[in-house]
């Protein structure tokens, strides 16, 4: 019986190699420009073009077609007027990607029946101002704009770090883009809070890089009566200026009116005699 099993055995793994070559041939048909080829992703940078291929490896004429999260790109409301197919190159090409541009990407050959994947992501970037004034007492509110796949932000503060609200330091979504940690408050700035600022950031697309991205602004905290100094230095010039306009006006009267008592006409001295 086990003689018999043998030759049985050896055909079904023929067959199981036979099959699996084959699999692998047809797969290796559709080829995508990945940039992580095990996890079927394609990155990209916000407002630089993207550009998705799939190298077709059979020889003859065929012809690509391109759908994005399952819906053919021709009929993506945000992708109208924005992208160009280049047939011979088997290439799509968006020229200024957006950050919605990210998303799940098919490209198909239908006379071979077969498609493949492309996980676009776009790496996520962050940007503040330089410089952040605010005055003792006052609201500090830093707004970290970030650009990116489903970015995730937390905030260093000299050697702290924070990934929620924690003491006087609140953290909040942005109103507009909806991003959670993206504005920084502090309801009543100290002299204290003056420090380096830094907003961070990290998404699949940065994890994959194994790169940190980050934007720093410095806090400057105005004491109370900084803002006061300016108006009290104008009004000294001022009482200086006027000062001195008295004083000059009041040393010329006395020199004119001395001169007026020495600079006699001769019918006074007549008089006098």
């Amino acid at each position: 019986m086990e003689y018999k099993l043998i030759p049985i055995l050896r055909y079904s793994s023929f067959v199981l190699l036979f099959l699996a070559i084959t699999a692998q041939a047809d797969a290796a048909d559709l080829v995508p420009n990945y940039d992580y080829p095990d996890q079927q992703i394609k990155l990209f940078d916000v407002r630089n073009p993207l550009v998705l291929s799939c190298n077709v490896k059979r020889d003859g004429d065929y012809e690509l077609s391109w759908t994005k999260d399952g819906v053919d790109v021709s009929k993506v409301e945000s992708l109208k007027s924005r992208y160009n197919i280049i047939k011979e190159e088997h290439k799509f090409i968006i020229d200024r990607a957006l950050e919605s541009d990210a998303g799940l990407y098919t490209c198909s050959v239908k006379s071979l029946g077969e498609s493949s994947e492309i996980r676009v992501i776009a790496n996520v970037a962050v940007k503040l101002p330089s410089n952040s004034p605010v005055v003792e007492g006052e609201k500090l509110t830093i707004t970290c704009i970030v650009v990116g796949t489903d970015p995730e932000l937390s905030w260093r503060v000299g050697n702290e770090t924070y990934s929620e609200s924690e003491g006087r330091i609140i953290l909040q979504e942005d109103a507009t883009s909806k991003i959670k940690n993206s504005v920084l408050i502090i309801e009543s700035a100290t002299l204290d809070d003056r420090n380096e600022y830094v907003c961070e950031a990290r998404n699949k697309a940065s994890d994959l890089r194994n790169i940190s991205v980050q934007s720093a602004t410095y806090v400057r905290v105005k004491g109370k009566l900084a803002a006061l100094w300016p108006f009290i230095g104008i009004c000294a010039e001022v009482f200086v200026l006027c000062a001195i306009i008295l004083i000059y006006e009041k040393r010329r009267n006395k020199t004119d009116l001395e001169e007026s008592d020495t600079d006699q006409s001769p019918d006074q001295e007549k008089l006098k005699k």
